[in-house]
């Protein structure tokens, strides 16, 4: 499996990890919420490699904050902050509505587009910028955004995975805003 190399390295760590269906994420999701009793979910995908843990602490914040609502993001789409800093936040029992809700390959390869169509929820926007972001791309989908990516990583100050620090790596490596 292409997932093998990720168990050893979890293996080595001591980390628990769950593989499931690789074709239903969805399903591996609800299974993986229940294995690990999590009544709270946070979706971070592997493809932004240069998340910032504030922004995913913030729209956690807001999820815990925002009684009634069943899912929180920052929709990167939407919010103003750039693609690649994508963090959902979710409970089980709106995952599990959604598992028994949905069949669509769509909905179960990519776990939240029911929640978001379907449940009370709630987003984080950014209002700090003094410029706009929305056009930065830090995701990676296909080899020039990995080069990119790269090049802005390696110039990001030691340990500063900040959105404003994320920002001036990609002015050193180049890249107007």
């Amino acid at each position: 499996d292409r997932d093998t190399p990720l168990t050893w390295i979890a293996d080595e760590a001591g980390l628990p990890y769950y593989r499931g269906d690789e074709h239903d994420v969805l399903g591996r999701f609800v299974a993986a919420a229940a294995i690990f009793e999590a009544d709270i979910i946070m979706r971070i995908t592997g493809d932004c490699p240069c998340l910032d843990p504030a922004i995913c602490a913030d729209v956690l914040r807001l999820f815990l904050a925002t009684p009634g609502i069943a899912y929180a993001s920052n929709d990167t789409t939407v919010s103003g902050f750039p693609d690649g800093l994508d963090a959902e936040v979710f409970s089980r029992s709106a995952l599990i509505a959604a598992d028994r809700a949905t069949s669509s390959p769509v909905d179960r390869e990519h776990v939240t587009p029911w929640l978001r169509r379907s449940v009370p929820q709630v987003m984080l926007e950014l209002k700090t910028a003094t410029i706009p972001l929305e056009h930065l791309k830090l995701s990676v989908d296909c080899e020039a955004d990995l080069d990119r990516v790269r090049r802005v990583y390696g110039c990001l100050d030691e340990g500063d995975t900040s959105l404003a620090g994320t920002v001036a790596a990609w002015r050193r490596a180049g890249y107007e805003l």
